[in-house]
């Protein structure tokens, strides 16, 4: 019978147990085994150790992005990038929405514009203040000469053009028609009118151009004196005296702004504003002051006289009767005393 040794633990490892190929301790092990065939086979498939795969799995993952917003999915979706911040509420998307929308808008002009050069012509001058009626006077009531076709047998045509020139340039009407038969009968007429129709176009087109030039000319001086009219108005705030009211230094910048500076989208100033919402009083009362040239002094003695009237008309209707002072009634205190001379003058 066999003497059981005690295992040494101390001298088994991990790798005797998973290698059957490994000398350096099988021999301890085969001595405390006695059947060693019959050992439990073991894989070599290792769990791995669950914190280390849910690190693994952490640093693996990508964080999800965050959702984006209604304001970046609206600039994704119209493609315009519509400057500036807005909220992510109802009055954030209405701010994007009209910022795109002018941008739409340009986008559109210029395209229009670049297709019809004329147009954008025609926008500039009226932008500058331009009179329509001039404009058309100038170039609607004229041929387009940059597109007429006088070549071949249009002869109507060649006569016009031809007449047109000789007519700018002093020629009588008899000396008109004379020169286009000549030119006519020496078959030259034609070559005449090409001459000619360059130089109308020429004519046509400087005519237009120097109508633009001067409706801005105008425009640039209207500017300069309304810029005038408002330093006009400045200094006259700024000596602090207005026909009897004194302006203090607080109130003078605030008053130029309000008179000048636009608070809306329109345009306008609040003084604009709140003169479209005065009352019809107000409104006349404002007309009476122009009326009395502003004379401040007699106004006020105007209104003092009036309330002084109208204390002694109270004073004299609260005076008892007479009866009731002669007889002395209950009614009948004392004697109410008249005001003074100098206070009913």
């Amino acid at each position: 019978m066999s003497v059981e040794k005690p295992l040494d633990l101390s001298k088994v490892s991990v790798a005797n147990l998973l290698n059957d190929d490994a000398p350096a301790n099988a021999a301890v092990l085969n001595e405390t085994v006695a059947e060693p065939e019959a050992e439990p086979e073991v894989t070599e498939t290792v769990e791995p150790e669950v914190e280390d795969t849910v690190e693994e799995l952490e640093s693996t993952t990508e964080p999800e992005d965050e959702e984006p917003g209604v304001i970046e999915i609206l600039r994704s979706k119209l493609g315009y990038a519509a400057e500036g911040e807005f909220s992510e509420d109802y009055d954030g998307i209405v701010e994007f929405t009209r910022s795109a929308a002018e941008e739409i808008a340009r986008e559109q002009l210029d395209s229009v514009f670049a297709q019809f050069p004329d147009v954008a012509e025609y926008l500039q001058y009226r932008y500058n203040g331009g009179d329509p009626k001039q404009y058309f006077a100038v170039n609607g009531s004229q041929l387009d000469y940059a597109s007429l076709d006088i070549s071949g047998d249009n002869i109507a045509a060649q006569k016009h053009v031809v007449e047109q020139w000789l007519s700018l340039q002093g020629f009588e009407p008899e000396e008109i028609n004379d020169t286009v038969q000549e030119y006519l009968d020496a078959g030259i007429l034609e070559k005449q009118a090409e001459r000619n129709l360059k130089k109308l176009q020429n004519y046509q087109q400087l005519q237009a151009q120097q109508l633009i030039e001067q409706q801005r000319i105008q425009a640039q001086q209207q500017q300069q004196e309304v810029a005038q009219q408002w330093n006009t108005i400045k200094s006259t705030i700024d000596t602090g005296n207005l026909r009897g009211f004194a302006v203090p230094e607080s109130d003078k910048s605030k008053f130029y702004n309000w008179m000048s500076q636009p608070v809306d989208k329109e345009g306008r100033t609040q003084r604009m504003i709140d003169r479209q919402q005065i009352s019809m009083e107000t409104q006349v009362a404002l007309e009476y002051l122009l009326y009395k040239n502003f004379d401040l002094n007699k106004l006020v003695q105007t209104t003092k006289n009036t309330q002084q009237a109208q204390s002694l008309k109270q004073k004299l209707q609260q005076t008892p009767p007479a009866s009731k002072r002669m007889k002395g009634g209950s009614g009948y205190s004392k004697p109410v005393q008249l005001p003074p001379l100098n206070e009913l003058i």
